[in-house]
């Protein structure tokens, strides 16, 4: 049974980037939920006094049922940063901390403490250095899971776009895109839908060269790889089509007549979803055992020491986590 209130977990992100600010924005919105933040709650209350932005904080106690958001108010989790954050400058000394955050945002979130996860954006190089293995937050939520493989999706209101491989270099994305690979992906869409009120999704998939192959002439992948992978799924009961040009795919009738798109990589699928709904989109990773949301932009260095990001991204992620923890699915 989904929760009526659920508690959502918002962890701040890069703490030289937009993410604290854009807690402290968020937090003056209405929601029909619990939000508790992951944070430095100097640097947030330091914040919202540049921005004379009313904000209370109160420590969380996770052991009390949820309380419904107040605006101007944020319950919280502490994360002590060793070293002084300066808005715009990263800070590889404060690396650890972050992802310290991240473990344990994905701790609360398996052990059903809380309902959702939105994460604000973090610098992936600076925590890489720390953390060689770290490539994203897809990446380190499903290793902590001991999930094999998630789906990266990004989603407006009017385009779901998810990702047959996400961050690889561009070299290695042919190799990648393989029969069993492809099979994996729709398998994880079809099963996260159908726990939705969207039992059975309409899945067109995007062929990996111009023209989808061109009957071979323009690459084999298409051919030997993702056709018979469409037709194994066609055969298991998954209503799944293609693969179609991607130089065509994303039309409004095409939209119209499928309810989520599958891209080979990522610069295929991604700037088609932000071109239609930057700042109204939220990312959200698939095959997780629990909802994980995200905003569909990055650190923001350069304008965070301005104080001017918009909060529109993280507040769509957030009421599409609320969606999701209710078990609907965002139209």
């Amino acid at each position: 049974m989904p929760p009526l209130l659920p508690r959502i977990l918002l962890t701040m992100g890069e703490a030289s980037g937009i993410g604290p600010e854009l807690l402290v924005k968020v937090a003056q919105q209405e929601y029909n939920a619990e939000i508790v933040v992951l944070a430095d709650h100097s640097l947030l209350k330091q914040i919202a006094d540049e921005l004379s932005l009313p904000l209370q904080l109160t420590a969380v106690d996770w052991n009390n049922p949820p309380q419904k958001h107040r605006q101007g108010r944020l319950s919280f989790e502490n994360v002590i940063l060793p070293a002084e954050v300066i808005a715009g400058k990263l800070q590889p000394l404060n690396s650890s901390a972050i992802l310290n955050m991240l473990s344990r945002a994905g701790e609360l979130a398996l052990t059903k403490t809380v309902d959702a996860v939105v994460t604000a954006p973090v610098n992936k190089a600076v925590l890489n250095q720390v953390n060689p293995r770290f490539l994203g937050h897809t990446e380190f939520f499903a290793e902590q899971a001991g999930v094999a493989k998630v789906v990266m999706m990004l989603a407006t209101r009017q385009l779901r776009m998810a990702l047959a491989t996400t961050h690889i270099p561009l070299a290695q994305v042919s190799k990648n895109v393989t029969q069993e690979l492809v099979e994996q992906v729709v398998q994880i869409i079809h099963h996260s839908f159908s726990q939705l009120d969207l039992p059975q999704p309409k899945i067109a998939v995007c062929g990996l060269n111009p023209h989808a192959g061109e009957d071979g002439l323009l690459g084999q992948e298409d051919r030997n790889n993702i056709l018979p992978a469409i037709l194994n799924l066609q055969q298991s009961g998954i209503a799944v089509e293609g693969p179609f040009p991607s130089d065509s795919l994303f039309t409004v009738s095409k939209r119209e007549k499928f309810d989520i798109f599958l891209a080979m990589y990522h610069d295929q699928g991604l700037p088609v979803v932000k071109a239609i709904g930057f700042g109204q989109c939220a990312n959200i990773t698939l095959g997780l055992p629990f909802i994980r949301t995200s905003v569909d932009h990055g650190t923001a260095l350069d304008i965070a020491p301005q104080r001017i990001a918009s909060p529109d991204s993280l507040n769509y992620a957030i009421n599409y986590a609320i969606l999701l923890a209710q078990g609907k699915l965002p139209q």
